[in-house]
C-alpha cells in the first residue's frame, strides 16, 4: 500500500487531498490507516544491525576490562579478578560466537535485539554485584541498554528491558559484595542515601527512556512525511511534464503520419483491381489518420495550458488555481490590490508551488458553507495572499496540532476503505506547509480573531467568519520561485 494515494479530480488532474481544515464540530480524529499506521508499521520495519550491536558489546568488553584492571593493579585495591572476568569473557564468546555464524549485514528482529540487551544487562549486574553492587560509581550503566531500546525498538521490547533493569538494580541494591576499597577498609554508605540513590538512578533511566523515545518517534515521522512530500513532488514533477512530452511528440510524428497516408492513398489508387491489397491499404490509411487524430488532439491540449517554463502573474496564477471551481456551488470571489501601482509579481511556473497552493484553495472551497474570499496584495517590496472561507473554523484541538504530519480529522471507515474514498492521512497540510515555507513564505493559520491580519480581512469581510490562511512573502523571493529548483 502507497503512503500516498493519488486521486484524479474531475478535471482530469491529479491531486492528494489535504485535511488541514479542522471545524469546530469535528471531532479529532486518530490517524487514518493508511498514513500513520503506514509510517508505524515502517517503523517496526527498524531492525538493530548485528554489527552494531558486536561492535558495542566489544566497546564494553574493552572498556570493562580496562576498568578492572586499573582499579586492582593501578589503584591497588583488591578485586576478585576471576570472577569479573568471567562474565567479560562470555561477552567476547558471545560476540565471536555471533560474528561467525551470522553475516555483518544481518538486522536483527526486535524479540532478539531484546534478548542482546537484557543479556547486557545481566552481564552488568554481574560485575556490579562482585564490586559494590549500587555503590559503584558506574552503576549508570544501567542506562545505556534501557535508552538504546526506547530509540529503535518497540514500546513491549523497552518496557521490558527497563523492568529488568529496576529489577537487577533493586537486587543490587539489598544482594552483592562489598566495595573495593584501599588498605582494606570497608565502605558503606547509609541507607537513606542508597535509597536516594536507587530512586534518583530509576527516575533517570525512565526519563531518558521515555525523552528518547518521543523524540525518535517524532523524528521518524518527520521522516516519514517528508519521503512522502517528495514521492508527491516528484510525481508531480512528471505529470506536469507528461504534457510538454506528448506536444513533441504529436509534433515530431505529424510528419511520418502524413508521409504514411499519402503513400497509402496512392498505393491505393494504383492497386483497386487487387481487393486482397486494397483493403489492407485502407486499413492503414484509417489507422494512420486515427494517429493523427489522437496526436492532434494531445497537441490541442497542450495548447490550451500554458508552457511549463512559462512566466506568468500572479493573478493569472490564481485565475487558473480557480478554475477547477467556476462550475460549483461555492463562490469564490478573488480581490486584487496593487500599492504604489506596482505591477503584478511575475511567477515561474513551479508544479509543486502551485500543488501546495492549490490545496489550501481546494481545501478552503470544501469547508466552505457558500464563499470563500482570496486577496491578493502586492508591492514593490512584499506579496501577500490571504485565504478565508465562511466555514465552521479550525477547532481548537486541532488548530494547536497544524503543522505536524499525519494529524488528520478524517476517520477511515469498512466503506470508505473498501470503496477507495480519501479518509485522509494527515499529510496534507504538513505538504503545503513545507513547500511553502521552503518557498520563503511566512504563513500564519487561524480563525478571525488570531492575527492582526485577520482581524483586517474579517473587517473588509465580515461574512468570512470560518478558516484563514495567511501567506507572506518578499517579492523578491516569490519572483524566485521555480528559477531556482
Amino acid at each position: 500500500m502507497s503512503l500516498l494515494q493519488v486521486e484524479p479530480n474531475y478535471n482530469g488532474n491529479y491531486m492528494i487531498s489535504m485535511d488541514w481544515n479542522a471545524r469546530s464540530d469535528d471531532k479529532l480524529a486518530s490517524p487514518a490507516p493508511t498514513g500513520s499506521d503506514h509510517w508505524r508499521m515502517a517503523r517496526q520495519d527498524r531492525h538493530l544491525r548485528l554489527q552494531t550491536s558486536i561492535l558495542l558489546r566489544w566497546l564494553a568488553v574493552i572498556g570493562q576490562s580496562l576498568a578492572v584492571l586499573f582499579v586492582h593493579f593501578i589503584l591497588g585495591f583488591e578485586l576478585p579478578l576471576i570472577w569479573c572476568f568471567i562474565p567479560i569473557v562470555l561477552s567476547a564468546n558471545l560476540n565471536i560466537t555471533l560474528a561467525i555464524l551470522f553475516p555483518s549485514s544481518k538486522r536483527l528482529s526486535g524479540v532478539y535485539a531484546a534478548a542482546l540487551f537484557s543479556y547486557d544487562l545481566l552481564q552488568l549486574a554481574t560485575i556490579f554485584y562482585f564490586t559494590g553492587g549500587l555503590q559503584n560509581p558506574f552503576v549508570f550503566l544501567f542506562i545505556v541498554p534501557v535508552c538504546v531500546s526506547a530509540t529503535i525498538l518497540q514500546r513491549n521490547s523497552t518496557i521490558w528491558l527497563a523492568s529488568l533493569a529496576i529489577l537487577l538494580i533493586t537486587f543490587l541494591g539489598f544482594y552483592h559484595e562489598a566495595l573495593p576499597w584501599p588498605q582494606g577498609d570497608l565502605f558503606e554508605i547509609p541507607t537513606l542515601y542508597m535509597m536516594g540513590l536507587w530512586s534518583s538512578l530509576i527516575l533517570v533511566m525512565l526519563f531518558l527512556a521515555i525523552y528518547i523515545r518521543r523524540i525518535s518517534t517524532e523524528s521518524y515521522a518527520m521522516f516519514a512525511a517528508l519521503s512522502a512530500t517528495e514521492l508527491m513532488l516528484e510525481r508531480e514533477q512528471k505529470l506536469s511534464a507528461l504534457d510538454g512530452l506528448a506536444a513533441a511528440a504529436a509534433h515530431e510524428l505529424g510528419t511520418p503520419l502524413s508521409t504514411i497516408t499519402l503513400v497509402a492513398k496512392e498505393l491505393m489508387l494504383e492497386l483497386k483491381d487487387q481487393p486482397e491489397v486494397y483493403e489492407d491499404l485502407q486499413l492503414l490509411t484509417e489507422q494512420a489518420i486515427r494517429c493523427r487524430r489522437i496526436l492532434a488532439e494531445l497537441q490541442a491540449r497542450k495548447n490550451q495550458d500554458r508552457d511549463d517554463f512559462l512566466d506568468f502573474p500572479i493573478t493569472e496564477m490564481m485565475d487558473d488555481l480557480i478554475s477547477n471551481h467556476r462550475m460549483a456551488d461555492i463562490d469564490i470571489q478573488v480581490f486584487e490590490t496593487a500599492q504604489d501601482n506596482s505591477p503584478a509579481p511575475i511567477l515561474h511556473r513551479n508544479p509543486a508551488f502551485l500543488y501546495a497552493l492549490g490545496n489550501l484553495v481546494n481545501n478552503a472551497a470544501e469547508f466552505a458553507t457558500q464563499k470563500v474570499v482570496i486577496e491578493l496584495e502586492w508591492s514593490d517590496q512584499f506579496v501577500n495572499i490571504h485565504i478565508g472561507d465562511d466555514g465552521a473554523g479550525f477547532s481548537d484541538e486541532i488548530l494547536d496540532k497544524l503543522g505536524e504530519p499525519f494529524i488528520s480529522t478524517r476517520t477511515a471507515t469498512p466503506d470508505s476503505l473498501e470503496s477507495g474514498a480519501h479518509h485522509g492521512m494527515g499529510l496534507g497540510f504538513f505538504i503545503a506547509k513545507t513547500v511553502l515555507e521552503r518557498s520563503g513564505a511566512r504563513m500564519r493559520v487561524g480563525n478571525q480573531k488570531a492575527y492582526k491580519e485577520m482581524i483586517e480581512f474579517g473587517q473588509k469581510h465580515p461574512e468570512i467568519s470560518g478558516a484563514h490562511i495567511n501567506l507572506r512573502w518578499r517579492r523578491g523571493e516569490f519572483e524566485k520561485i521555480g528559477l531556482e529548483d
